[in-house]
């Protein structure tokens, strides 16, 4: 059996400063998932059960967030 499509688009901002010669700043944001897209799993391939064909679960989770700060000296 063949399943559905996968779709997945992830993005990330980096910024640095340089905050005189030996501190660095660095701030960073990720967003997982950002069209929100539902991806599904593989339909249920054992015949002898009630679900064949049936698909009952999402490969990824919904759309997710994160920021970050690094400090480094």
């Amino acid at each position: 059996m063949e399943g559905p499509g996968l779709q997945n688009a992830d993005v990330a901002l980096l910024r640095e400063f340089h905050l005189g010669e030996w501190l660095h700043v660095q701030r960073r944001a990720e967003m997982f998932n950002v069209l929100n897209n539902a991806d599904y799993g593989a339909p249920n391939r054992f015949v002898n059960e009630p679900q064949f064909g049936a698909i009952t679960m999402a490969m990824h989770a919904s759309r997710e967030a994160q920021c970050s700060a690094r400090i480094t000296f």
